[in-house]
This record gives structure tokens, C-alpha cells and sequence, in this order.
């Protein structure tokens, strides 16, 4: 009975995603979510900064930052146990560069552009500034003329994240696919889990609430997200792929 819930947690006998080729995410099929553990901040303190996938797929690395202070975090697979660890593991690291990464791992030509707009929220027309070629500034006198900073992460023209107000952090709505494969697993405003290839198709896995951080496990047999359940609590969780 073990050694079945292992197989079926691991993929063993599943014909999971081809490394090194070029993906197709419209013919994959993926499971229900399922929920590896919780995450509890009053516990590992801070706000979440970083998800991992060790090399053999047995662990996942979780980040957090307290104002300045990284605590790191390893959790066993299956059994979703979590125990403290020295620092961020050199997997971890590897990882989160190749997730994170504006250009596809083994795919130079596929890049992620960003995209900045600066907008002055002030409801009445440029008066000055702009209007006469010099610098926009705030209105001092007006406690509502402030600047709406917002970034829009795209890949192929489909936007694969987006801040309003907010440091565009690299990896937080995406995390790209098995090297050369040309894929990428985003979150999208409305919470939607979505897989998306070079060839522009598009395949929905979940839609959830606070969904953040999806990673994709380098042989492309698993995808783990985050997904946010109250003010302080998390749900690490994990969808199959074949």
C-alpha cells in the first residue's frame, strides 16, 4: 500500500512531460489538486518569498522573509512534513534562478517582456507638468494626486502577471517549464492556474482563490502552487501532470 502511494506521488509508471522537447500543454492531462500541508506564517514567520523543487523531486524549498530576515524551510514528499533548514539549500537556489528567469531555460529566443505604466490618478486635467514639458509632479495641495504605478509581466502577448503598486517580483505569478520545452505556468489576476506553451495553447488547471508561486518540477511530472487561505495561513499544494 506504501510503496502504490509513493509510486502514484512520484509518477512511476506515468508518462509525464518530455524534458527537452517542445510541449504541447493542450494534450496534457492533469489530477485534482491535492494538498500536500499548510503553511502557518505565525509559525515560519514573514511573508512567502520562494517555492523550490529539489533535483530528484523529494523535496520542495519555502522562503520567507521577515523584513530583512530569510528563513528557510525544506518539506519532505510525500509526506508533506516541514522542518526548519541552515540556509537556503544550492538546489533551492538553481532552481529559483531558472524559474524566475525573463528568458525560457533552453530556449533563448522565448522571453518575458515587462511592461511599466506610470498614471497620474488625479481626475482633473494636466495644468502643468506634462501640459508644459516640464516633470509630472504630485500636487501637495491635493491629497488625492498621487501615481498609480502598474507592470504587466506577457510572454507571447498573454499576460503572465501583473502589480499594481507593488515591486514586480520574478517568479511570484510564474514559474517556467522542463528545459527546452517551452512552457510556462502562470496565475493570473483572477486566480486562475494556467499552463501556456510557445505555440500559444493555453490550458486551465485550477481556478483558486490567492493562488501564487506555481513551480514546475524540472521532469514536468509535477506543479506546486501556494494558495492563500486566510491572513496568515497558506496551502502548499500539488497537481500531477501526464
Amino acid at each position: 500500500m506504501i510503496l502504490a502511494l509513493l509510486t502514484a506521488w512520484l509518477g512511476l509508471g506515468a508518462s509525464a512531460p518530455a524534458v527537452g522537447t517542445t510541449l504541447d500543454v493542450s494534450s496534457l492531462r492533469a489530477s485534482p489538486p491535492t494538498l500536500v500541508c499548510e503553511l502557518d506564517m505565525k509559525v515560519l514567520k514573514g511573508e512567502l518569498r520562494r517555492l523550490s523543487w529539489s533535483a530528484d523531486h523529494s523535496y520542495i524549498h519555502v522562503q520567507t522573509v521577515d523584513r530583512k530576515t530569510l528563513r528557510d524551510y525544506i518539506v519532505a514528499l510525500p509526506e508533506g512534513a516541514i522542518s526548519a533548514a541552515f540556509g537556503e539549500p544550492e538546489w533551492a537556489t538553481e532552481y529559483w534562478t531558472m524559474k524566475s528567469a525573463l528568458t525560457a531555460p533552453g530556449a533563448p529566443d522565448l522571453k518575458i517582456e515587462v511592461l511599466e505604466d506610470h498614471q497620474r490618478t488625479r481626475p482633473t486635467p494636466f495644468t502643468g507638468g506634462f501640459a508644459n514639458g516640464g516633470a509630472q509632479a504630485i500636487d501637495p495641495r491635493n491629497p488625492v494626486d498621487t501615481f498609480a504605478i502598474d507592470a504587466r509581466l506577457k510572454l507571447l502577448g498573454e499576460e503572465i502577471g501583473y502589480f499594481l503598486n507593488e515591486v514586480a517580483m520574478a517568479g511570484a505569478t510564474y514559474g517556467w517549464g522542463p528545459a527546452g520545452s517551452g512552457a510556462i505556468a502562470f496565475v493570473d489576476a483572477s486566480g486562475k492556474v494556467t499552463l501556456f506553451d510557445r505555440d500559444k495553447h493555453k490550458k486551465v488547471l485550477v481556478t483558486a482563490k490567492g493562488a501564487a508561486m506555481p513551480a514546475w518540477s524540472s521532469d514536468g511530472a509535477r506543479l506546486a502552487y501556494v494558495q492563500k487561505t486566510s491572513r496568515d495561513r497558506y496551502r502548499l499544494m500539488s497537481v500531477t501532470l501526464r
